[in-house]
């Protein structure tokens, strides 16, 4: 049971019809300052002679690629090859995101608040929280106050996680499944479109 506030990002938990969640690589330029942790939103940018990601701060109006799950890159100090749950912001070599973009993925996320029947199958926004470095999480969460048929918001709740005679039903911050909304950057992997992400693996 949550009773208390502990947000810790998006978890990838399953995909709607079973099957094994679909990952990819995706660059990230080395001038990107902004850290980047497990669980954390990420969108596509243009950044000119390549297409690369970046944190998806947006809450109401977020446009999600998929969910940050790590990254690898040659760390100047060491000269080693690293492989981490977040992208710092700290000078390294450009390095490669792995990334959640799979159109059907469920995700656990904590709502900011007590989740009421009605809420199930409507969209609601994000609660963007400051990551944490020390243990390298997102602590994105749920706005549930924003819970609304409204379909440019990000994310679509389905259940709480364990169902209605799970821990989580009734708490006051129930961790809670989603997905993300139709549309967003994720039509462009459903749909196979090339220009989507021309650097990833």
């Amino acid at each position: 049971m949550t009773a208390t506030a502990a947000p810790f990002g998006l978890r990838p938990i399953g995909r709607l019809g079973g099957g094994t969640i679909e990952t990819r690589a995706y660059p990230i330029l080395s001038s990107e300052s902004t850290r980047i942790c497990y669980g954390d939103v990420v969108k596509l940018t243009d950044a000119g002679a390549t297409t690369t990601i970046q944190k998806d701060t947006g809450t109401t109006t977020a446009t999600p690629i998929g969910i940050f799950l790590g990254c690898q890159f040659i760390d100047l100090n060491s000269k080693q090859l690293t492989f981490s749950q977040q992208w710092s912001g700290a000078a390294n070599t450009e390095g490669m995101a792995f990334v959640v973009d799979d159109p059907t993925a469920l995700f656990a996320i904590q709502a900011d608040s007590t989740v009421n029947n009605d809420d199930l199958a409507a969209n609601a926004a994000l609660v963007q929280g400051a990551s944490s470095a020390d243990l390298s999480i997102s602590r994105v969460s749920l706005d549930i106050s924003t819970a609304a048929t409204t379909n440019t918001l990000p994310l679509r709740i389905v259940d709480w996680l364990g169902g209605y005679n799970g821990d989580e039903y009734g708490t006051a911050f129930p961790i809670m499944v989603c997905r993300f909304n139709a549309g967003h950057q994720l039509s462009l992997i459903a749909s196979g479109s090339t220009a989507a992400a021309p650097s990833a693996a």
